[in-house]
């Protein structure tokens, strides 16, 4: 980037960051997820948006005023050009928005972006230094990627379904670990650009970086004898498990280290449990059933009393209102209610990097763009005119130009 083009956006942002400009392709949660990261640190996020829906998250349910709670949850702090790539005015354009940026994430089918000449290779040719990020199932030279999977079948070809009794998550994890490993890709391919002048072409396979999610589960199935299944984890153990309450309400034990078990057990008259601290419901029934009836014996708030001035790992399991309430008026900074034009109050969780010199704050979060809502700013920042802007928008190459 010119120092020109950097002006142009570092009113908004703050820090070294503040000299990135990315490009995000991609739909939906892995790239997002990413983008949001280096948007909270002071990136120029744009995001690249087809002129018919644009990114398919914007309109997941539910949704408030018909903005979507996916699509506010990850494109706070990031802009909106919405652009035709098969439109050759618009293919040109952002070509030209390449030119400057200095990373690119994309998460077409292996090939697609080589067909409309937004691939790593031909950016390369007018930008030798950018950074270039694809995800795909499986990575870009393996042919299961040009299937259409979703991150449960990942899941369950990774081996993990089959251990968790074969139940859907509320969270996607081949999609939090396919972005945590481009985040941490992208940082690592800008660090060696700062010592080499080189740019980087970062594969992302969401089924590899699932599979090193489960690097611990798949070094104990080689040391259990190869076998792996539910009964053969670590836990539930008598001393890590979750026991109902007499109200009916739930609460965690983690006691693995045996000085907090004994002073458990010698405290609830439970000494007969101490050798048997670690086993599983198939080895020590009946120390499972001990427990059982001593944690249902009192109410969820005489345990609270039970457990006052005690340190040995025994938390309440609270409910998502609790857990959110408790963490909004914690005063960490990690969630909190922000203002927005359109949704009106709606909750935000922060980045949980905490870096001296690169403060992330929900303080002056800006709302997630429009379709296309800065067109007519970054094209005018790449040398284009507004009337050029209003052809574009009659062309069909961009959406309508919006001051």
């Amino acid at each position: 980037m010119t120092d020109d083009e950097k002006a142009g956006h570092m009113n908004n942002s703050k820090g070294s960051f503040s000299d990135l400009v990315v490009l995000d392709m991609t739909r939906y949660l892995p790239g997002a997820y990413a983008t949001q990261l280096l948007a909270d640190l002071g990136a120029e996020v744009i995001k690249v948006e087809d002129t018919k829906k644009g990114d398919f998250c914007r309109y997941d349910f539910p949704t408030i005023n018909g903005v979507s709670y996916y699509f506010t949850a990850l494109c706070r702090n990031k802009k909106s050009i919405s652009l035709d790539l098969k439109n050759p005015e618009a293919n040109e354009a952002f070509l030209k928005l390449a030119a400057t940026a200095d990373i690119i994430v994309e998460s077409f089918r292996p090939g697609a972006a080589k067909r409309l000449g937004v691939d790593y290779e031909s950016i390369k040719k007018i930008n030798p230094r950018i950074v270039y990020c694809s995800y795909s199932a499986f990575g870009q030279s393996d042919p299961r990627s040009l299937k259409a999977l979703h991150d449960i079948n990942m899941q369950g070809q990774a081996g993990y379904l089959a251990i968790n009794g074969g139940r859907t998550s509320p969270i996607h994890m081949c999609d939090i670990a396919s972005a945590m490993v481009a985040a941490q890709g992208m940082l690592a391919a800008l660090y060696n650009r700062e010592r080499t002048g080189e740019g980087s072409y970062v594969d992302v396979s969401m089924f590899d970086s699932f599979v090193w999610w489960n690097s611990m589960v798949d070094s104990r199935y080689h040391f259990n004898g190869e076998v792996q299944e539910a009964q053969d984890l670590e836990y539930p153990a008598v001393c890590y498990n979750i026991y109902d309450t007499k109200d009916n309400q739930k609460i965690s034990f983690a006691m693995v280290e045996e000085k907090f078990w004994r002073t458990f057990c010698t405290d609830a008259g439970l000494e007969e449990l101490i050798p048997v601290q670690l086993c599983r419901r198939q080895e020590a029934p009946e120390a499972f059933e001990k427990m059982e009836r001593f944690v249902a014996s009192k109410t969820l708030d005489e345990w609270k009393q039970w457990l006052e001035g005690k340190d040995i790992c025994v938390a309440p399991v609270a409910s998502k209102a609790e857990a959110i309430k408790n963490i909004v008026e914690s005063g960490t900074g990690m969630m909190k209610y922000c203002d927005f034009p359109i949704t009106g109050r709606v909750l935000q969780t922060n980045i949980p990097h905490k870096i001296s010199s690169l403060p992330a704050s929900l303080d002056d979060v800006r709302p997630p763009p429009a379709l296309g809502q800065n067109n007519l700013e970054i094209l005018i920042r790449l040398g284009y005119t507004k009337g050029d802007a209003q052809k574009m928008a009659a062309d069909g190459a961009i959406n309508a130009v919006v001051e």
